[in-house]
C-alpha cells in the first residue's frame, strides 16, 4: 500500500456539472466504485465487518480517512489491517497524537488516556508507517483529508459555516472527510471563488442509512461516510461510504457487529468507561 502523496497531480474531475465556471470535472479511470472508511478508532471487529461489506459491494479501491487508532482496544491490529487492505490513507488527529509526541491536540482526559494506551501497543514499525501518512491526498479528482480542507486542519464540519471554510480550501468538485463521526454531505452551487465565503450558499444533507444520494449537477460537495468504530449519530452500527462515479451516487452503508464484545474488552483493558458505554448507543 502506497499512501497517495499530498502533492499528487489532479486528474480532471467529471460529469458532475457544466463547465460554466470551468470547474474541474470528475473522471476516475477504471476505478468507478470507491469505498471510504474513517474513524476506526482501534475497533477491530467493526473494521473487519466493514471490510467484508466493502468486498460484497464490489468496491474498486478502499480509502481510509484517518483515525485508525484512539479510544478502542486493538490499535495494533487495526493499523496492520488498514495498511494491508487500503489503497490510500490520510492522517487523523488521533493517529498524529499517537506517533508524534510534539503534536498538540485539545483532547479530553479520556481521549488522552486512550492515546497513552495506543502508544504502548504500537510497534516501532507501526509507528513508522503511520508517520509517513500524508495529511491530504487526491485520487484523480477527489480530495481527501481527515477533517477539513480549510485553514483549521482539524475543524469539525458540523454546520454550514464550518463547511464554508472547508469549501474555501477545496480544489476539486468532490471532497471526502471524516472526523465528526456523523454521516453527512454538504453541497454548494458551482460558482466564482467569492461564493465559497458565503454560508448561505451551503446546504447540509443528512445521509440516511443505506439510502442512495444522487450527486447533484452544478454543485461542489463534501461527503462524510461516518465512523467505522465510534459512530455518534445515535446508530451504533459501523458506517462506511461508497462513491459510485459511474452512477454518480453516494451511499452510507451500515454494518452490524458484536458491539457488546468490544465494549467488554475496553472495560477489561481499563480503558475509559465513557468510551465503552457510548459505543453501545452510537453517541
Amino acid at each position: 500500500m502506497n499512501p497517495a502523496r499530498p502533492d499528487g497531480r489532479y486528474r480532471s474531475l467529471s460529469r458532475f456539472a457544466k463547465t460554466r465556471f470551468r470547474t474541474p470535472k470528475l473522471t476516475l479511470r477504471n476505478m468507478p466504485r470507491l469505498a471510504f472508511i474513517s474513524d476506526i478508532h482501534a475497533n477491530l471487529p467493526a473494521l473487519e465487518a466493514v471490510i467484508e461489506d466493502v468486498r460484497r459491494a464490489g468496491a474498486d479501491r478502499i480509502i481510509c480517512l484517518g483515525d485508525i487508532v484512539g479510544y478502542g482496544p486493538q490499535p495494533s491490529e487495526c493499523v496492520d489491517l488498514v495498511f494491508d487492505v487500503c489503497d490510500t490513507v490520510v492522517m487523523g488527529n488521533h493517529d498524529e497524537a499517537a506517533v508524534r509526541p510534539n503534536f498538540k491536540a485539545n483532547f479530553y482526559e479520556h481521549a488522552r488516556q486512550s492515546i497513552e494506551f495506543t502508544r504502548s501497543k504500537l510497534s516501532a514499525q507501526q509507528r513508522s508507517r503511520l508517520q509517513t501518512v500524508p495529511d491530504r491526498a487526491r485520487i484523480e479528482g477527489v480530495s481527501l483529508t481527515h477533517a477539513s480542507f480549510g485553514e483549521r486542519r482539524f475543524a469539525y464540519l458540523y454546520d454550514e459555516q464550518a463547511a464554508t471554510e472547508s469549501f474555501a480550501g477545496l480544489r476539486t468538485r468532490v471532497g471526502v472527510v471524516g472526523h465528526t463521526h456523523v454521516p453527512c454531505a454538504f453541497i454548494r452551487p458551482c460558482g466564482p471563488a467569492s461564493l465559497r465565503k458565503n454560508a448561505d450558499d451551503v446546504r447540509a444533507c443528512p445521509l440516511a442509512p443505506n439510502a442512495l444520494m444522487q450527486l447533484p449537477d452544478d454543485h461542489v460537495m463534501i461527503l462524510n461516510p461516518g465512523s467505522v468504530g465510534q459512530p455518534r449519530d445515535r446508530n451504533p452500527d459501523a458506517a462506511w461510504g461508497l462513491l459510485d462515479t459511474d452512477e454518480l451516487t453516494f451511499q452510507v452503508r451500515r454494518v452490524s457487529y458484536d458491539i457488546e464484545a468490544v465494549s467488554a474488552l475496553m472495560r477489561e483493558l481499563g480503558l475509559p468507561q465513557c468510551n465503552s458505554e457510548r459505543l453501545l448507543i452510537g453517541a
